[in-house]
Protein backbone atom coordinates (compact mmCIF):
# COMPACT_ATOMS: atom_id res chain seq x y z
CA UNK A 1 0.00 0.00 0.00
CA UNK A 2 3.12 2.09 0.95
CA UNK A 3 4.27 2.03 -2.64
CA UNK A 4 0.89 2.66 -4.29
CA UNK A 5 0.63 6.03 -2.52
CA UNK A 6 4.56 6.85 -3.44
CA UNK A 7 3.12 6.27 -7.41
CA UNK A 8 0.15 8.25 -6.49
CA UNK A 9 2.67 10.87 -4.74
CA UNK A 10 4.76 11.23 -7.36
CA UNK A 11 2.49 11.50 -10.51
CA UNK A 12 0.78 14.18 -8.76
CA UNK A 13 4.28 16.02 -8.35
CA UNK A 14 4.93 15.35 -11.88
CA UNK A 15 1.65 17.10 -13.15
CA UNK A 16 1.87 19.59 -11.18
CA UNK A 17 5.09 20.35 -12.47
CA UNK A 18 4.35 20.30 -16.06
CA UNK A 19 2.00 22.78 -15.63
CA UNK A 20 3.76 25.03 -13.72
CA UNK A 21 6.76 25.50 -16.48
CA UNK A 22 3.87 24.61 -19.50
CA UNK A 23 2.58 27.82 -20.97
CA UNK A 24 -0.67 28.26 -21.99
CA UNK A 25 -0.52 28.96 -25.96
CA UNK A 26 1.00 25.74 -27.86
CA UNK A 27 3.65 27.85 -29.40
CA UNK A 28 4.56 29.96 -26.47
CA UNK A 29 8.10 28.62 -24.77
CA UNK A 30 8.00 26.99 -21.90
CA UNK A 31 9.12 29.08 -18.55
CA UNK A 32 12.54 27.09 -17.78
CA UNK A 33 13.28 27.62 -22.24
CA UNK A 34 12.51 31.86 -21.74
CA UNK A 35 14.57 31.75 -18.87
CA UNK A 36 17.63 30.13 -20.62
CA UNK A 37 16.61 32.18 -24.03
CA UNK A 38 16.82 35.56 -21.64
CA UNK A 39 19.86 34.48 -20.07
CA UNK A 40 21.97 33.68 -23.88
CA UNK A 41 20.37 37.53 -24.54
CA UNK A 42 22.17 39.02 -21.88
CA UNK A 43 25.29 37.27 -22.39
CA UNK A 44 25.54 38.14 -25.82
CA UNK A 45 24.49 41.79 -24.58
CA UNK A 46 27.28 42.04 -22.23
CA UNK A 47 29.95 40.87 -25.05
CA UNK A 48 28.61 43.17 -27.25
CA UNK A 49 29.73 45.66 -24.97
CA UNK A 50 33.08 44.33 -24.36
CA UNK A 51 33.51 43.99 -28.33
CA UNK A 52 33.06 48.06 -28.09
CA UNK A 53 35.16 48.22 -25.77
CA UNK A 54 37.85 46.17 -27.73
CA UNK A 55 37.05 48.49 -30.87
CA UNK A 56 37.64 51.69 -29.28
CA UNK A 57 41.30 50.32 -27.81
CA UNK A 58 42.30 49.07 -30.71
CA UNK A 59 40.83 52.31 -32.41
CA UNK A 60 42.93 54.66 -30.09
CA UNK A 61 46.01 52.05 -30.43
CA UNK A 62 45.56 52.84 -34.11
CA UNK A 63 45.70 56.84 -33.73
CA UNK A 64 48.40 56.98 -31.42
CA UNK A 65 50.97 54.18 -33.25
CA UNK A 66 49.45 54.61 -36.33
CA UNK A 67 49.14 50.37 -36.67
CA UNK A 68 47.17 48.11 -35.27
CA UNK A 69 48.82 46.11 -32.23
CA UNK A 70 50.00 42.12 -33.48
CA UNK A 71 47.93 40.71 -30.50
CA UNK A 72 44.89 42.15 -28.54
CA UNK A 73 47.16 41.27 -25.42
CA UNK A 74 49.31 44.86 -26.23
CA UNK A 75 46.26 46.50 -25.33
CA UNK A 76 46.23 46.05 -21.88
CA UNK A 77 46.69 47.99 -19.72
CA UNK A 78 47.19 51.17 -21.80
CA UNK A 79 44.19 50.76 -23.55
CA UNK A 80 42.14 47.94 -21.80
CA UNK A 81 42.18 47.33 -17.75
CA UNK A 82 42.05 43.67 -18.03
CA UNK A 83 42.77 40.81 -20.32
CA UNK A 84 39.14 39.12 -19.37
CA UNK A 85 37.95 41.73 -21.64
CA UNK A 86 40.12 40.08 -24.22
CA UNK A 87 37.82 36.49 -24.00
CA UNK A 88 34.62 36.03 -25.54
CA UNK A 89 32.05 34.76 -22.62
CA UNK A 90 32.98 31.07 -22.98
CA UNK A 91 36.56 31.79 -22.10
CA UNK A 92 38.08 31.53 -25.83
CA UNK A 93 40.61 34.58 -25.99
CA UNK A 94 39.00 37.11 -28.79
CA UNK A 95 41.41 37.10 -32.09
CA UNK A 96 42.46 39.41 -34.69
CA UNK A 97 42.00 38.66 -38.40
CA UNK A 98 42.33 40.41 -41.97
CA UNK A 99 39.67 39.11 -44.13
CA UNK A 100 39.61 39.34 -48.18
CA UNK A 101 39.35 43.08 -48.07
CA UNK A 102 42.07 43.41 -45.51
CA UNK A 103 39.75 44.56 -43.24
CA UNK A 104 40.61 44.01 -39.51
CA UNK A 105 38.43 41.72 -38.12
CA UNK A 106 37.74 40.71 -34.40
CA UNK A 107 36.78 37.12 -34.09
CA UNK A 108 35.77 34.66 -31.86
CA UNK A 109 34.37 30.77 -32.14
CA UNK A 110 30.98 31.48 -30.15
CA UNK A 111 29.21 29.07 -28.01
CA UNK A 112 30.32 25.47 -29.51
CA UNK A 113 34.27 27.16 -29.62
CA UNK A 114 34.87 25.47 -32.73
CA UNK A 115 35.71 27.68 -36.06
CA UNK A 116 34.00 27.69 -39.52
CA UNK A 117 30.36 26.86 -37.45
CA UNK A 118 27.18 29.31 -37.41
CA UNK A 119 28.02 30.99 -34.60
CA UNK A 120 31.12 32.16 -34.96
CA UNK A 121 31.05 35.78 -34.08
CA UNK A 122 33.30 38.20 -36.54
CA UNK A 123 33.01 42.07 -36.41
CA UNK A 124 34.90 44.61 -38.77
CA UNK A 125 36.86 47.20 -37.16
Amino acid sequence: MKGFLLIILLAAVIVVVVFTYKSGDPGEKSYPQKLLDAHDQAVMTAMEANITQIKNALNAYYSEKNEYPESLEMLVPDYIRSSDLLEDPWGTPFKLETDEDMNLILFSPGKDGVSGTTDDIKRRI
